[in-house]
C-alpha cells in the first residue's frame, strides 16, 4: 500500500512562488507516494487541516510555507505517530534552517521528503501555547506585532521595522523564575529557545538542543548604538553568548511576571498573554522528516 502524504499549503507565506515548488514536489514524489494538496484560508485553518489528516491516519503531512505554517501544523502533529515535512517557503524557516532543509533549492528539500529520515525533536509550550522555535517577550516580540499586521512581508521589511523601531522602543522590566530562583530583568529581548535561531540564519541560541528536553534562554540587556552593531553582527557569527550585553543559560521550565498587555511571541506569532506566563520543553515528542 503507497504512503499517502498530504501538503497543506500556506498561499500567503513568505514571497516565493509556491507554484515551482508544488510542481516539482509532484513530479518526483508522485510515482512512489498518493499525494494531496490543501490550501488554508485563514489563520489556524492549517491546524484544523492538519487535525483532521491526523484523525484519518495520514502518516506525512508536509507543510508548505513558514515557521507560523509549522507551527500551526506541528502542533496537530505533537503526541502522534504523523510525521511533519516542511517544504519551507515563509520568510524566516527557522525551523527547517536548523534542521538542515534547503530554503533555496526545491529539490533538495523534495528530496528530504522522499530519501530524508524521522528523528523525535522537543518543542516548547507557553502557557500551553506551543511552539517549535522561540517564544519570549521583548522587542522580538514588539516586532512580531507590527510584522503581523504589515501588509508587505519578507526579511528586507523585517529589517525595516527592526531599525526603525530600535529607536522607539523602551525595554520591558519582570520577574523570572526558574529551578529555585527568582531574579527580575530589564531586558532589550528575554528569548526561550528549542532550536538555535530566530530564521534568517540569526542565531540566538547557538548552544540550544531540541533533543535534550530544556529551553536555552537568552537575556539582551539594553544597550547603545555600538552594542546594537555588536549584537547585529553576533547573531549572524553564532556569538551572541559571548558579548557583554547577553546572558544565558538553560532550563526545563521558566516563569515570567509580565507588565499588563507585554507583548508576546511564540514562533514569531504575536500571542496575547496574561501577566504569569508559563514556558517548559516538552521533550521529543514531536515526530520530524530530516535529510
Amino acid at each position: 500500500m503507497r504512503t499517502k502524504i498530504v501538503f497543506i499549503v500556506n498561499p500567503k507565506s513568505g514571497t516565493l512562488s509556491k507554484t515551482n515548488w508544488i510542481a516539482i514536489a509532484t513530479k518526483m514524489l508522485a510515482q512512489d507516494f498518493d499525494l494531496e494538496f490543501q490550501y488554508t484560508t485563514h489563520r489556524g485553518h492549517a491546524c484544523e487541516l492538519a487535525q483532521h489528516a491526523v484523525s484519518e491516519g495520514i502518516p506525512i503531512i508536509a507543510a508548505v510555507g513558514g515557521d507560523g505554517t509549522v507551527n500551526e501544523i506541528a502542533s496537530a502533529l505533537v503526541h502522534t505517530d504523523t510525521a511533519l515535512a516542511i517544504l519551507p517557503l515563509g520568510s524566516g524557516n527557522g525551523l527547517a534552517r536548523d534542521l538542515g532543509i534547503s530554503t533555496l533549492l526545491p529539490f533538495s528539500a523534495v528530496e528530504a521528503i522522499k530519501h530524508g529520515k524521522t528523528m523525535q525533536i522537543d518543542y516548547g509550550r507557553a502557557n500551553g501555547v506551543p511552539f517549535f522555535c522561540t517564544c519570549g517577550i521583548g522587542f522580538d516580540a514588539h516586532i512580531s506585532q507590527l510584522f503581523a499586521t504589515n501588509k508587505k512581508r519578507g526579511f528586507w521589511n523585517y529589517l525595516y521595522l527592526c531599525i526603525r523601531e530600535y529607536f522607539r522602543y523602551t525595554p520591558t522590566k519582570c520577574t523570572l523564575e526558574y529551578e529555585g530562583k527568582k531574579v527580575t530583568k530589564k531586558a532589550f529581548v528575554i528569548n526561550c529557545a528549542n532550536i538555535h535561531q530566530f530564521g534568517y540564519n540569526a542565531y540566538i541560541a547557538p548552544h540550544a538542543d531540541f533533543t535534550d528536553g530544556r529551553l536555552n534562554i537568552t537575556i539582551v540587556k539594553p544597550f547603545g548604538f555600538i552594542g546594537a552593531i555588536r549584537l547585529s553582527v553576533s547573531l549572524f557569527l553564532k556569538q551572541i553568548d559571548k558579548i557583554k550585553y547577553t546572558e544565558t543559560f538553560d532550563c526545563e521550565r521558566i516563569t515570567f511576571h509580565l507588565p499588563p498587555k507585554t507583548p508576546f511571541h511564540c514562533d514569531g506569532d504575536a500571542i496575547p498573554m496574561p501577566s504569569t506566563v508559563t514556558v517548559e520543553a516538552i521533550k521529543q515528542d514531536l515526530k520530524v522528516i530530516i535529510p
